[in-house]
């Protein structure tokens, strides 16, 4: 039997886009209390994910030193 029933969920965690968290899952079933159950399931599921991503942060750059005395020479 095909799907009756179908929803589409797509978050998006932050504005900047150095800084975005985007998860998308789409799920489908027979009846509305099928749906239900498994929508519940995957926002379960989603909310887990989206604190494990928030975890990730990017690589951080490395820092230059704060030691600059060799710019001293270019002031001639």
């Amino acid at each position: 039997m095909t799907d009756a029933y179908t929803l589409t969920v797509e978050l998006t965690r932050g504005g900047d886009s150095n800084n975005r968290d985007k998860m998308k899952a789409k799920v489908s079933a027979d009846s509305v209390e099928e749906l239900r159950e498994k929508v519940e399931a995957v926002r379960s599921e989603m909310q887990e994910w989206a604190d494990d991503f928030r975890n990730i942060q990017p690589q951080v750059r490395r820092q230059l030193p704060d030691d600059q005395s060799e710019l001293s020479e270019l002031e001639a």
